[in-house]
């Protein structure tokens, strides 16, 4: 009897003992759980998350104004000299970026009396608010809008159109600035209509396609450097990809912040092939944007390059009025060829039609190519579709 109470209490002191393990882990797991979510709450994978930091910061649920296409630096200054009496806190989130050798703010949020917070992102504000303060918020929208991006900030630069968790926004990148001589590096039939594609690119409020096609180390990445640095609008780059889906509202916020822009798309074959061989081909979103009731809105060009031949693309993209040019870039003349490998220092006899990334990656001297700059670029980097 004696040892079956002993049994007894041994078991229920262990049971004890292991019910207070358990409650002690899982308090732990809990508050690490807590901890954890917390942190996506407030981060949303991107430093703040405004809507939930807001939320936890005030308790209670903001209106919002959004303003997008703003340079944040700018609004951010004139902010902090209009309003300081009326700033509480300020957080930011800043990159260094190596072309541009600089460090730049990307994020700013800004805690105001009256339970108001400004987000300053990428390129867009968010203004959030309670209620009664809507005249204020409004006000503030008007004030901002003066500092707009403009269509280039330098002479020399493109916009990528990129993405965050916030979703797709403009990261703006220098070119290495250069001078490219469209008679040494192209055919004869070349310049007259790089005339008719500056023309029209540069005008303002006009629409349309310009489509260039050709072998790989054609030249064609290189026309379009020269090209971006060439137009008085903002070039704005997106990717295959993401222009499978233009229609999207991500992408269309952009087009219609940046209105008189250019978008470009390179290897464009997936988005522009005949219909009736890919069913998945996006060209009536090309069509909309360069032809169709969304163009007399947006007023933006598109420029596709592809290397596939030219009858897989769907015809209706080179429809008259709204092909502004079409061009196939091709191997280059020999006396073309030889007038270029001439002028980039090689000491070969050309006697046969060769691209621009054979004339200047010829004999297989990649050491030589590097010490050689070409239009800007080193030889090895000339080697573009």
């Amino acid at each position: 009897m004696i040892t079956s109470i002993i049994v007894l209490i041994m078991l229920s002191t262990i049971a004890l003992l292991f019910r207070i393990k358990v409650r002690d882990y899982m308090g732990r797991l809990n508050r690490n759980w807590s901890i954890v979510r917390s942190a996506r709450m407030f981060s949303d994978n991107d430093y703040l998350g405004q809507d939930a930091f807001y939320l936890s910061y005030f308790k209670r649920i903001p209106s919002k104004n959004y303003i997008g296409s703003i340079g944040i630096e700018k609004a951010f200054r004139f902010i902090q000299e209009k309003y300081d009496a009326a700033i509480v806190d300020v957080f930011t989130s800043s990159s260094y970026y190596r072309l541009k050798e600089r460090q730049e703010t990307d994020k700013i949020v800004i805690i105001m009396k009256k339970k108001i917070m400004v987000t300053l992102d990428c390129t867009w504000v968010d203004i959030f608010f309670p209620a009664k303060e809507k005249q204020w918020a409004d006000q503030l929208v008007e004030e901002l809008n003066d500092f707009q991006l403009p269509p280039k900030e330098e002479e020399y630069e493109i916009s990528i159109i990129t993405s965050n968790s916030r979703g797709l926004f403009l990261k703006r990148v220098p070119l290495t600035p250069y001078t490219l001589d469209l008679e040494l590096f192209y055919n004869d039939d070349f310049a007259g209509l790089d005339r008719v594609i500056k023309d029209r690119l540069s005008k303002q409020n006009d629409k349309g396609i310009v489509l260039l096609h050709g072998l790989p180390g054609t030249g064609k990445t290189t026309y379009l450097r020269h090209l971006a640095a060439s137009l008085p609008k903002r070039v704005m780059f997106v990717s295959p990809s993401a222009a499978a889906n233009l229609m999207s509202p991500d992408l269309m916020n952009i087009l219609l912040d940046n209105p008189n822009s250019i978008l470009v798309i390179e290897d464009a074959e997936n988005i522009m092939m005949n219909r009736k061989y890919n069913s998945d081909s996006s060209v009536s979103n090309l069509l909309n944007i360069s032809d169709g009731l969304l163009s007399d809105c947006l007023n933006v060009q598109i420029l596709c390059t592809f290397n596939c031949p030219l009858d897989l693309i769907d015809p209706a993209l080179m429809r008259k009025g709204r092909l502004i040019a079409r061009y196939e870039f091709g191997k280059l003349a020999a006396d073309k060829a030889q007038a270029l490998s001439d002028h980039l220092g090689f000491k070969t006899h050309i006697d046969r039609p060769m691209t621009i990334a054979e004339v200047t990656r010829q004999n297989d001297a990649p050491e030589n190519a590097r010490e050689k700059d070409v239009i800007g670029f080193r030889r090895r980097d000339i080697l573009m579709s």
